[in-house]
Formats: C-alpha cells, sequence, structure tokens
C-alpha cells in the first residue's frame, strides 16, 4: 500500500472548528477540554501530531498546531499508538487492552485485537519490518501478544518463567522487532530482555545487564545494533546477530541525579541523541561522543518529552500546554496547543448560574462563561496539587478550594489579581469544602476525619471538631445551615452540629427490612432481598453525600446502592438498587427543584460510564446518559436546573441539556 496522503484526515470529513461539539455523547451540548494526554506520535509524512488522550484520539496540523481530526472515541482512554512501516496503517491500543489496527487513508478500522488479561492495558503496539504482524506489551509482564494484522488471528503469546516474576507492576513494557522480522525482543522482569523466536515460540535468549528496568529498546539505522535504556539512564549496545552470546557495550553508564526525564533517538544523520529534562530546561546531547547540542529553557515546568521527524523536532509537554521545539532555535514553535488537562475533580456553579468553575488535579481551577464557555481565568493552587473540591460562597464573590498541601484556599472575585487568602490549621490533606448557606462559615474536611470550620467574617479563624477517625470523602450542608453531614471511609454517615461541633446521629448502614423501599434494579432488588433472608450484615463505604434543597432528605451513594434517609427521623426511607455498570455511585447531586437525584458511576466494564436521573418519590431510573470513558468524579446543576455539568477522571467536563427531563 502507497503512503496516504494524510491531508484527507481533515478535507474528508469537513469537521466543524469547535471542538467542544466533536464527538458528544448523546444528550450532551459541549465538552470543555480535549482530556488527559497519552502516547504522542508524528504522522510519517511529518503533517500532523497524534496525541492519543483518555477521550479518544487527535490529530493536530503540525504546521499550525489546530486540531483536524478526533478518532476512536467509541471507547477512548488511549494508551499506545504505532505506525507501520510504511505509514499505511495505524495501532491504538487502550487502557482495557483493545487494540486496533486502521486504514489512515480510509479511517476504516481494519482489525480488532484484544489482550486477554484483566484490565491488561496496551503500553506498546510494534510492527514488523513488512508490516505483517503486530506485537503488543501490556502493563504488566505477563504476556506479550503477535497478531496476523490481515487475520486478526493470535500467532504467538510470549511469557515469562516463574522466577522472574516482578515484584512490582511496570508502566510500559518496551518491543521491538529484529531487522528480519523472525525475532521479537522485549524489557522482561529483573532489569533484564528476552529474545523470542516468533514462529517456534522458543525463548533464545535471555540477557542481562542492567541495574534498572528497561524503558526503551530500539535498533540503530544501520539496523546491527540494538539499543537499550533503562531509567536510570543506562544505555547498552548489542550486536543484533550475536544478541544470544555477545557482551554489552556500554554507552551511558548513568545519568545526573538532577535529571527527571529522559528520551533517546537516532537523528536523520545516525547520531545516537538524547534529550535530558531538568527542572525547566530540556538539554539535547550527542551520546556516544558525550557532546552537548543544544539547550532549551522552557517556560514553564515540563511534564515529558518526545522526538519527532528523527531528532529534529522535540514535543513538550508542559503543565497546561503541548509545543513544538525545533531543535537548534531558541524558543519552541508557536501557537501551543492548550486545553489538555489533568483528571477533572470538582465542577460547581457560581449561585447565579452565569460562571462554571472547575478543579483540576494539576492544582489548576478554571473559570468560564456558561454563555459563551470561554476559559476567562485560571487560579493555581501551589503546593502539591491534586483539587478535589471547591464551592462558591452563596453570593458568588468567593471561591473556595481543597488542595492536598493541607490548605484551603479562598480566592475573592473582587480582586481577580490579588493572592488566595490561604487557611492552615489541618494536619492532613483536604478532601472537601463546603460554604454554609448563609455563607458566615466554610467547612474543610481532611483524611483524619477531622472537620475544619472557618468564621468567614472573622478572618476565617478556625474551629477543630470531630475525632481523628478516617478520611472523609464528602460534606454537605444542610440547607438550614445548622448541621453538616459528612461521608467517611469507615463505612459510615454521620451528621454533625455545626455550632457546638457535637455529632447528632450516625446515618445507619443496615439495609431496611421493609421490602417496599427497595427500588431500582429489579435483579439487585432480589439479590438483596436473599441477603436479608440470610440474615447478611452489609457495611459500605459512602462516597458521595448530599442534602435535598428543601432539607428533607440525605443521599449517599455506596456500593451497589442509592440510600435516601429521612433528614428528621434519619430512618433509611429508600434504597435505590442500582444496576450493574454503574454500581459505585461517586457523585452525586439534586435537581434545584428538589425532585430528582443524579448520580454518575465509576466505571465498571462498560465503554462509557452512566450518569443517572432518578425520580425520589418513584425511585425510577428516568434518564441515562452514557457519558466519558471513565470515572464521574463530581457533578452540578445550573441554579435554573437547565444545565448538568460532569467531571470525569478523563480530565473533561460535559454539559448536558437537562430541559427536557426536568420540572
Amino acid at each position: 500500500m502507497q503512503n496516504p496522503n494524510l491531508q484527507t484526515v481533515s478535507e474528508e470529513i469537513g469537521m466543524d472548528r469547535d471542538v467542544t461539539t466533536w464527538a458528544l455523547p448523546e444528550g450532551a451540548i459541549a465538552r470543555l477540554g480535549r482530556a488527559m494526554v497519552g502516547p504522542l506520535e508524528s504522522s510519517p509524512d511529518g503533517k500532523y501530531l497524534l496525541i492519543g488522550t483518555w477521550i479518544g484520539l487527535w490529530w493536530y496540523e503540525l504546521a499550525t498546531m489546530k486540531p483536524v481530526d478526533l478518532w476512536e472515541t467509541e471507547r477512548g482512554m488511549v494508551s499506545a499508538l504505532g505506525f507501520s512501516p510504511n505509514g499505511a496503517l495505524l495501532a491504538t491500543g487502550n487502557w482495557d487492552g483493545g487494540v486496533k489496527v486502521w486504514d489512515i487513508q480510509s479511517r476504516r478500522c481494519l482489525a480488532t485485537m484484544q489482550r486477554k488479561g484483566d484490565f491488561d492495558l496496551a503500553s506498546e503496539l510494534v510492527f514488523s519490518p513488512d508490516g505483517q504482524y503486530l506485537a503488543s506489551s501490556g502493563g504488566k509482564y505477563d504476556a506479550v501478544y503477535v497478531w496476523d494484522i490481515e487475520t486478526s488471528e493470535q500467532i504467538a503469546k510470549f511469557t515469562v518463567d516463574e522466577e522472574l516474576q516482578p515484584r512490582h507492576r511496570a508502566t510500559g513494557i518496551p518491543l521491538t522487532f529484529s531487522p528480519d522480522g523472525r525475532r521479537l525482543i522485549g524489557a522482561t522482569p529483573e532489569n533484564t530482555f528476552s529474545v523470542w523466536d516468533i514462529e517456534t515460540g522458543e525463548r533464545i535468549a535471555h540477557l542481562i545487564g542492567h541495574s534498572f528496568s528497561l524503558t526503551a529498546l530500539f535498533l540503530s539505522p544501520c539496523r546491527k545494533f540494538l539499543v537499550s535504556a533503562d531509567r536510570d539512564g543506562n544505555l547498552r549496545k548489542w550486536e543484533v546477530d550475536k544478541l544470544t552470546t555477545n557482551t554489552p557495550i556500554p554507552v551511558v553508564t548513568s545519568l545526573p541525579k538532577t535529571i527527571n526525564w529522559v528520551q533517546y533517538t537516532y537523528s536523520s544523520d545516525s547520531i545516537l541523541i538524547a534529550a535530558m529534562v531538568s527542572g525547566t530546561t530540556i538539554t539535547v546531547s550527542d551520546v556516544e561522543n558525550n557532546r552537548e547540542i543544544t539547550t532549551l529553557v522552557h517556560t514553564e515546568p515540563i511534564k515529558r518529552v518526545r522526538f519527532l521527524q528523527k531528532g529534529s523536532q522535540l514535543v513538550i509537554t508542559g503543565t497546561d500546554t503541548i509545543q513544538l521545539w525545533n531543535v537548534g532555535e531558541s524558543t519552541p514553535q508557536s501557537p501551543p496547543i492548550r486545553g489538555h488537562t489533568s483528571v477533572c475533580g470538582a465542577v460547581t456553579f457560581t449561585p447565579d448560574g452565569s460562571t462554571l468553575a472547575a478543579g483540576y488535579w494539576s492544582g489548576d481551577i478554571h473559570i468560564r462563561d456558561v454563555q459563551e464557555l470561554k476559559l476567562q481565568t485560571t487560579f493555581r493552587c501551589e503546593g502539591l496539587h491534586m483539587t478535589r473540591s471547591i464551592d462558591f460562597s452563596p453570593c458568588g464573590d468567593k471561591l473556595a478550594a481543597t488542595s492536598y498541601d493541607k490548605t484551603v484556599r479562598v480566592w475573592d472575585f473582587g480582586k481577580p489579581d490579588a493572592s488566595p487568602t490561604e487557611l492552615t490549621g489541618h494536619q492532613a490533606v483536604l478532601y472537601a469544602v463546603a460554604f454554609s448557606p448563609k455563607g458566615n462559615l466554610l467547612v474543610s474536611a481532611d483524611a483524619k476525619g477531622v472537620l475544619g470550620v472557618w468564621d468567614v467574617e472573622h478572618d476565617y479563624k478556625l474551629r477543630l471538631f470531630t475525632e481523628e477517625t478516617d478520611w472523609i470523602w464528602s460534606i454537605a450542608f444542610s440547607p438550614d445551615g445548622k448541621s453538616v453531614a459528612s461521608a467517611h471511609e469507615d463505612e459510615k454517615a454521620r451528621l454533625w452540629d455545626i455550632e457546638n461541633g457535637e455529632q447528632i446521629t450516625e446515618l445507619t448502614s443496615n439495609r431496611p427490612q421493609d421490602v417496599a423501599k427497595y427500588k431500582g434494579d429489579d435483579r439487585q432488588i432480589q439479590r438483596t432481598l436473599q441477603w436479608l433472608k440470610k440474615g447478611s450484615e452489609y457495611k459500605a463505604t459512602p462516597k458521595a453525600i448530599a442534602f435535598s434543597p428543601d432539607g428533607t432528605l440525605i443521599a449517599g451513594g455506596v456500593f451497589r446502592e442509592l440510600r435516601l434517609w429521612d433528614a428528621t427521623t434519619y430512618k433509611t426511607q429508600m434504597v435505590i438498587c442500582l444496576p450493574h455498570g454503574c454500581w459505585r455511585a461517586e457523585a452525586l447531586t439534586f435537581s434545584p427543584c428538589g425532585r430528582y437525584l443524579v448520580s454518575g458511576a465509576s466505571w465498571q466494564g462498560t465503554d462509557k460510564v452512566s450518569i443517572r436521573l432518578w425520580d425520589i418519590a418513584t425511585g425510577e431510573n428516568i434518564a441515562t446518559f452514557w457519558s466519558h470513558p471513565t470515572d464521574i468524579q463530581s457533578l452540578a446543576f445550573s441554579s435554573d436546573g437547565t444545565l448538568l455539568a460532569s467531571g470525569s477522571l478523563d480530565g473533561t467536563i460535559l454539559l448536558w441539556d437537562m430541559k427536557p427531563y426536568l420540572c
């Protein structure tokens, strides 16, 4: 097959330039963000940059750094990419172990394969030199698969010996074919690599020489040498024809301790080069001659780098940008790619519904205008990052956020350029934060089960209460502001008097005997009733908790169930049994009218994760949205109930039109 003209990628489908509407699930009206970044590759013709993400495969035009297409959105969760030697085929792998082969010119999937291990992600995809076979390693050392592209049949499977079983899971298993395609070379545990005969399935060599796990295996341009690299930067060269007998040639014994990332490749003139990252500095060096070629000081911390175009370019992934650097130039190419973010840990609307805030595990908080969906400003939590909870004050002039550095930060919207107020006093990382309905108090919860109450009107004076138990996942104020509900890791949900700090009650986790209180999935209801007949005790950790707007109900998400407690008697009023595929409801929110409850699930073997709308009077599931490819972290309604925002582990936010469903 001839190398295709990849210009057809964008021209044939005529994609709308508004990427917020690309490949949306049914019911969604916009997607904010382009998802977490995974593998990076350039197209063989040098025109496109491919970025594998958790929602699919993005194609960017390298000349402009603009997106032109989005592939593989049915499942997403792209973990590996690989082009065939002639550039006509592309292999994609995902976190579930699924592997696909695509004809680039027609955009057609030619073959689908599957790694057999449970959740065994495809971490490396390599074509044989003739393009006939595709090999895949996973996220662990248990197996390397080889498939015939034309038939999709598995022709070989290689596993390591029992004595070589690793002590810990690897992040990726490097692979390469021998120049004649008859042998496969792959990393194996205990800092080694092996050579397998594809036809016989025999391991014909097991090579040592490294003191750390391998991160790369690749052939020299002359195809006479194999280069192996480990995570400490040690480099070895091996004669390909003598892999079963020869001793490696040390190239680099170790890297400076200040180096935190390194990438190797051969340049167009066959020089072995390395890109070494230290903080914000990238140094490109001739490895074998120990000669520095060039240095770039970047404007932000560098997450990773990747060589393109035979070492003439580098892709640099920063905190919130992806940039292309022509090696040797003084600055990266502009404009950068923006919009790829880390996990979205929290979403919330301002009380008037005009603004949406999103907190990310990177420590960034994005503020957007709801009408135009444009990013207005970004707040940053310095320190240990990982923002998991944010909340607006009732009048919308303050935004509070948690962080893993045990600090609550509060931004004043009337002073957009001012630094946030930093509230310290907790002795553990923070998981949740909430303003009281009157805005005079701010409550924070930490990983030791301690609640902190901050007096907003008196310079955030702190009062800590509750004994140390286990971390608190979620908190919610009662509408009258007199009590706070908390969901704990120790399989308990509790209610606290906010004025005196005393526990009012512990919400029961026991299942009620009254069968009429069970609603939801019929199959799960029958299982639950059988357990009750057997007298089986059941305890589960509530991961999310919420008060209804009128204060009469408290909702909690536990494994396999949604619980509704009466907020006056504290007894279980209803148990909604969840269907398979959404057993872990870790995000909850009531509609503003109070008639409906929305639950967001964690991933459980489905292509997409469900968001479900429940009628709380009947327990009926009146709508289901198949949304993100992985866990829902947070849900929030706009004040008028017309919009629902869902933030996900995939790093994006989906906006849903709720007008057809709600009052």
